[in-house]
Formats: structure tokens, sequence, C-alpha cells
């Protein structure tokens, strides 16, 4: 598989603490309808405390938010729903001492504990993901081409490839204040940097110093020599630099993470 681009919306503005809030709002910004629903993945036996794994999970409504009459509607998956409806009902002790019934059944103990992400908004056809996190939101501007040709843009001048960056700029600014995000962080998600994806839980700001301090490259399972010797090309650099030419690339160089607040194409 190849490494793919990724946008991590930096802070949003989403009320997450208030599901029917957040899809209600979600639906206005993005001008599209929206089910709010949740998976229902387990099978619980109260009187013989038994929890059983569904082999095919159904998606239930919680609500319905239309903003246009068409008949589309994109799902606003509450994470973690039905296992906190559960751990409502019969309490952690009890649920903890539950008799599992299927390969991932057990999994209900660890939707229980911190979540990870607490939406996805997917559409019928697999076309889209976008995850909320507490703070901030995992965007998807679909890049063409990849990491590899992602990356190797930054290296050219040429008014095509300005365009071609500049383009995708704008997709992501765009769907980034939507959600209330004033900066972003766009990385791979794969290779060294998928340790920053795999972080977006984090809160903003650590998710930042997580990045900028290459802490992510500590967290890799590398010897430290090939750690210093990726560090020395891998570069860090804001979006802004390429379109305002102060960005110097040498040849063994390479674009590892992207910053951006796009401060330089805000309109009063």
């Amino acid at each position: 598989m190849g490494w793919d681009v990724v946008e991590i919306g930096l802070k949003h503005n989403l009320p997450v603490n208030d599901s029917f809030a957040t899809a209600k709002e979600v639906a206005k910004r993005m001008n599209q309808n929206i089910k709010l629903v949740y998976r229902k993945e387990y099978e619980y036996d109260i009187a013989n405390n038994v929890v059983s794994e569904v082999e095919v999970y159904d998606l239930i409504e919680l609500g319905k938010y239309e903003v246009n009459n068409s008949k589309d509607y994109l799902h606003m998956i509450v994470s973690d729903y039905q296992a906190r409806q559960i751990l409502e009902l019969v309490g952690e002790d009890k649920l903890r001492q539950a008799t599992f019934v299927g390969e991932l059944a057990h999994c209900i103990l660890y939707d229980i504990g911190d979540p990870y992400e607490l939406y996805e908004i997917e559409d019928n056809d697999d076309n889209l993901n976008i995850r909320i996190y507490k703070e901030n939101v995992n965007l998807d501007v679909n890049i063409c081409g990849r990491w590899h040709w992602w990356e190797r843009a930054f290296h050219s001048s040429s008014i095509e490839k300005r365009e071609w960056l500049r383009n995708y700029r704008m997709q992501i600014n765009h769907q980034a204040k939507m959600f209330g995000c004033r900066e972003v962080i766009i990385c791979s998600d794969q290779g060294p940097t998928e340790l920053i994806y795999d972080n977006a839980n984090y809160s903003a700001e650590e998710l930042k110093e997580y990045a900028r301090s290459y802490r992510y490259l500590k967290d890799l399972n590398w010897g430290e020599r090939k750690k210093e010797d990726w560090k020395k090309n891998a570069r860090h650099i804001m979006f802004s630099a390429y379109f305002q030419d102060q960005l110097n690339l040498s040849g063994d160089d390479f674009v590892e993470v992207i910053y951006d607040d796009f401060s330089d194409i805000e309109t009063p």
C-alpha cells in the first residue's frame, strides 16, 4: 500500500459533549443531511451477564437532521455508544465479570475506557471518512498521487505544481474552517509520521508539540543511528513558505510534516 496524505485540523469548535447538538451543527456546516447513528456491535443478556459479538452490526438511528431536499444522508456515528449504554445499565464491575462469546466480544471493555475518536462521519459509498476527536478532526481531502507525488511537488517551482498544491491547500483550508480549525498538520499515514496520525486524539497543543519536537521519531521501533540519519533530512515546513519562495530544500531533503495556519490567505 502507498503512503497517503492526511490532514489533521486542530482545535475545532464543535459541541462534542452533546451528540445531538454536534450532529445538528455538522449538518448545517457541511450543508448535508445527517443521520446520527450508533453501531449495534453486541448482544447483551442481562439475566446471565453474557456479552456476545454481532457478526454483522446494524446502524441504529438516534436522530435525523435535514438541511436540504436531498434524499442522501451522511452517517455520523457515535463511537462506543452501545458499550456506554450497557455500562450505565449494569455498572463496570458487573460488566467486567461478564462471559464473552465470540472473538471480539471482550472489546466492549476497551470501549468503556477513554474514547479515541468521538464521532465518525461517513457516506454510503465509503468515499468519505472524517473522525472527530475531543479537540481535533481527521479531515478528508483526498490527495491524488499519495505522499510521494505530494512531497515531490514541493521540490518544484513550476506553475503546474504550484497550482496543484494551491488547489489542494484551498480545499484543506475550506474543510478545516468548516469545523472551526484554524491550524492543520499534514503528514503521511504511514512511515514515521503514522504516529502523529495515530495520536490525533491528543489535545491540539500536545499534538503540535509531539510533531515539532520529533517525539514521534523517538517512539519508533528503530535503532538510534537510523533515527538520526532520517532526521537529518526530514523537513518540517510551513505551507505558506512554499508560495512565498522561502522554502530551500537540498537534494537530500524531504518534506515530512507540513503546518498551516492559512494566515497568508485570510480575507478580512
